[in-house]
């Protein structure tokens, strides 16, 4: 059967971020607004709390203010703000070279992402793909049920769907 729907997940399938510092200085600058990621556990629960929130962040701001109320017992607004500016600052996402042969595909295609909306829109995605993220299915991958809502949405059965990523267990299983 061809399919009707190709199913893409964003990160490291069709762009990648771009750090314009050196993990280290991410560290230094969380330790700088009071957080002292000391362990491994520390920053295992932080990286954790950080993926788990970014898909249903509506901002740098919103993500900033969530993390910080997480890892801090008052999080006053200039911290939120000076945490939202540096990620603003020094995450950025690129799409690879060949995302313009994708483009072209005679399929209708979407996007499910763990990362919020508003950090991909920027790439002009949209423009050939629906984008789904943890804030429109209300799941999150792999859970199948993020699958089911875009395909629900977008009116087409399981089996008229090609699913394109880079996970295994998070993106081709489900």
């Amino acid at each position: 059967m061809k399919p009707k729907l190709i199913l893409f997940d964003f990160y490291k399938t069709l762009g990648y971020s771009v750090f314009k510092i050196e993990p280290r200085e991410f560290f230094s600058f969380y330790k700088k607004i009071g957080i002292d990621l000391k362990t491994e556990k520390d920053l295992k629960s932080f990286t954790t709390t950080f993926a788990g929130l970014m898909g249903y962040a509506t901002s740098w701001v919103d993500l900033s203010k969530k993390l910080l109320e997480k890892f801090l017992k008052n999080p006053t607004p200039e911290k939120i703000e000076a945490l939202a500016d540096f990620y603003k600052e020094n995450i950025v996402y690129q799409l690879y070279d060949d995302v313009k042969e994708i483009i072209n595909l005679p399929y209708q295609k979407a996007i499910l992402s763990a990362n919020a909306k508003f950090v991909i829109e920027n790439l002009g995605l949209e423009k050939f793909a629906k984008i789904f993220t943890p804030r429109e299915t209300k799941f999150l991958k792999p859970d199948p049920r993020a699958f089911l809502v875009v395909l629900k949405t977008l009116k087409v059965k399981p089996k008229e769907t090609l699913m394109v990523g880079d996970e295994l267990e998070r993106d081709l299983i489900p």
